[in-house]
């Protein structure tokens, strides 16, 4: 491969993001239609992005993203201070914690 190879090589993610100009754009596939392994490889990117976006697309069926939130478990903490006075005058302080599961 050629200094120029690897230029292309550099760029192809770019170029396959859209993140090129339309002259870098043009001058990959001028060097891509003369040089057939950085097509070979532009074509094996450009396949594996392609791959990716669409998995990345696909959604769980209903019926199992039903039963996934079914089965997601919240719990609740609620602190509450209570003050109350002793007979001395003096406060005494008391927090209680209640924790509570909710399913679903």
């Amino acid at each position: 491969m050629s200094a120029e190879c690897d230029g292309v090589l550099e760029r192809i993610y770019s170029a396959l993001d859209g993140e090129v100009s339309a002259e870098e754009l043009a001058d990959i596939h001028q060097h891509l239609e003369a040089c057939p392994p950085c097509l070979e490889e532009y074509e094996v990117e450009a396949a594996l992005k392609a791959l990716v976006r669409r998995c990345c697309a696909e959604q769980a069926p209903a019926a199992l993203r039903a039963k996934i939130v079914a089965s997601i478990t919240r719990v609740q903490t609620v602190q509450t201070t209570v003050t109350a006075h002793a007979a001395d005058g003096s406060a005494v302080v008391t927090r209680v914690t209640r924790t509570t599961t909710v399913e679903g």
